[in-house]
């Protein structure tokens, strides 16, 4: 499987210097990985431009929203407060905050899985 993990710095630091723009490329990267550990195809690009654009931004809201329950789905960790931040984040237009979030968790739960993967030497113990 194609190793889905993100330089969430450079990517903020990327979507700051180019007012928003590498922020398409994130989320469309986002989409392509939820939808590889979901096995579904939940999550299409197309759909969520269009749909965006009809309804002025309130349905990327709910995307985002729906992406909080995704890693829930995804990790088996449930927190109403990540739903929630994904909304308010993205309702105020800091959405690539949100998205910096959620691609610090997936990470983590990246680094979780390849541990416990047959043929991965155990990490380094800390002394």
């Amino acid at each position: 499987m194609e190793d889905y993990r993100r330089n969430v710095a450079l990517d903020l630091i990327l979507t700051i210097l180019l007012c928003g723009l590498w922020n398409i490329v994130v989320q469309y990267k986002q989409l392509q990985m939820l939808n590889a550990l979901l096995k579904t195809e939940r999550f299409v690009a197309w759909k969520i431009s269009v749909f965006t654009i009809l309804t002025c931004g309130i349905y990327f809201v709910y995307y985002e929203y729906q992406k909080a329950e995704a890693l829930h789905e995804i990790t088996g960790k449930h927190d109403d407060s990540e739903g929630v931040l994904a909304v308010i984040l993205s309702f105020i237009g800091f959405n690539f905050v949100w998205d910096a979030i959620f691609q610090t968790k997936m990470n983590e739960y990246l680094d979780l899985q390849d541990q416990f993967k047959p043929g991965t030497p155990p990490p380094a113990f800390k002394v």
